[in-house]
């Protein structure tokens, strides 16, 4: 038995570096999430309003676009990632500050949950962003003067108005609200709870809106209560009625283009992180099987054929047993035995004459000698023994397997009955 332990063990760390770069996690696996934004880019094309999603290789101007979405996230502290983000160049505070320069309206969506929401799929108190952090990120933006509550009740349902005529019932877990009573002067409220404001818009900043609960607008909250109705009545109340730009929901915080940009050559620079493209999805999944496909083919090739041989001297008795090994495989696995029987019998026939006439005797003359010879012996076992062999060379394959079996016994006592110098 061949040695295939070190094979194996190559074999299994093939494997599992192809699994591991099959779970690669994607570029919108974060926005598939519960705490994603992918529900209400596809709700609000439902309801005829488009949206444009960031890309760190597209660049955006201020002109294209209607309203600004910016979903806020907490530098320190474990809180989820948003789609694409890198942590070095992501400039929240950038959104704030070019809503004013250009002036374009831009919701800011403070941040609520931590990850390991997103990864155990458990909303709990234990999984919420402690305020305090949230605050320094007012502050950080310019909004130092605001206060959030947090809501003890759990799942709660409230009746904000963004407009006279439109009662909607919104249903919060938690609910995450600015203080009213610490509220500035410069702010007001544009939509909110009995307890607490939920939009504010302040002067400081006269195009830019704080929403202080991500569950209006995330995956999970977009499906409870009215909330769906909600935020689309506030997305077309900031960008106006009349808008046909698309909305802009900007997870990456890149700065805007004043202007739209011209098509034309540009020069980039090249870093290590152009290679992780590579392996994003879905090309690590041709990776993945590629790796596979070459584990299966090496561990196949090392098992069939083995090692290379020493000696490069050719047995001719190791080639001619594997030639009738194959052989008889081939007959066996095509159901054919009668004839695997016939050729088993041609060539005992012929070595027992090589046996006893020499090497040159293995042909159908040196087997008719062997006849003769046993014939001087024994003449009726020779016969039965010469009847056998032919039925069972010229017409086996034709042989029922009982008639085959009769046959084979027959063979072997009539050819055991000969002293023919070796058992």
């Amino acid at each position: 038995m061949r040695k295939s332990a070190p094979v194996l063990i190559l074999v299994l760390v093939l494997v599992l570096a192809a699994l591991a770069l099959f779970r690669l996690p994607r570029d919108d696996d974060y926005d598939h999430s519960p705490l994603g934004n992918k529900g209400l880019e596809l709700w609000l094309r439902a309801k005829g309003i488009p949206v444009v999603r960031s890309d760190p290789h597209v660049a955006r101007a201020s002109s294209e676009t209607s309203l600004r979405i910016v979903p806020l996230s907490i530098r320190q502290g474990e809180v989820a990632p948003q789609l694409g983000e890198e942590t070095d160049e992501a400039n929240p505070e950038s959104a704030v500050q070019e809503s004013s320069r250009y002036a374009l309206p831009t919701l800011v969506i403070l941040p609520k949950w931590r990850g390991n929401v997103s990864t155990d799929g458990v909303a709990s108190a234990a999984g919420l962003v402690d305020l305090a952090d949230i605050r320094g990120e007012l502050d950080r933006i310019g909004y130092s003067g605001l206060s959030l509550d947090r809501s003890e009740k759990g799942f709660e349902e409230a009746h904000p108005r963004l407009k006279l005529d439109q009662p909607i019932t919104i249903a919060l877990y938690h609910a995450q609200t600015f203080d009213l009573a610490s509220l500035p002067s410069s702010c007001r409220e544009l939509a909110g709870t009995l307890t607490g404001a939920l939009l504010v818009h302040c002067e400081n900043y006269h195009h830019a809106y704080l929403l202080s609960d991500p569950d209006l607008l995330n995956n999970h909250g977009l499906a409870l209560a009215d909330n769906a109705s909600f935020a689309v009545s506030l997305v077309t109340r900031l960008r106006g009625a009349g808008e046909t730009r698309p909305v802009y929901l900007d997870t990456l915080g890149q700065p805007l283009d004043s202007e739209k940009p011209v098509d034309e050559g540009k020069s980039y620079e090249r870093s290590a992180s152009d290679l992780q493209r590579f392996f994003a999805y879905p090309l690590s999944v041709i990776w993945g099987t590629l790796l596979v496909v070459a584990a299966v083919c090496f561990w196949r090739g090392a098992y069939r054929f083995g090692p290379p041989l020493r000696e490069a001297s050719a047995n001719i008795e190791l080639s001619k047993t594997a030639a009738i090994d194959a052989t008889a495989r081939l007959l066996r696995l095509s159901g054919n035995d009668g004839r695997m029987a016939g050729q088993f019998v041609l060539h005992l026939l012929a070595d027992k004459a090589q046996l006893l006439f020499g090497s040159g005797a293995g042909n159908q003359a040196g087997i008719a000698r062997l006849f003769q010879r046993l014939t001087r012996q024994d003449k009726a076992a020779a016969q039965a023994l010469h009847a056998a062999a032919e039925a069972m060379i010229e017409r086996g394959h034709q042989m029922t397997r009982a008639d085959l079996h009769r046959n084979l016994e027959t063979f072997r006592k009539s050819l055991g009955s000969f002293d023919l110098g070796s058992k």
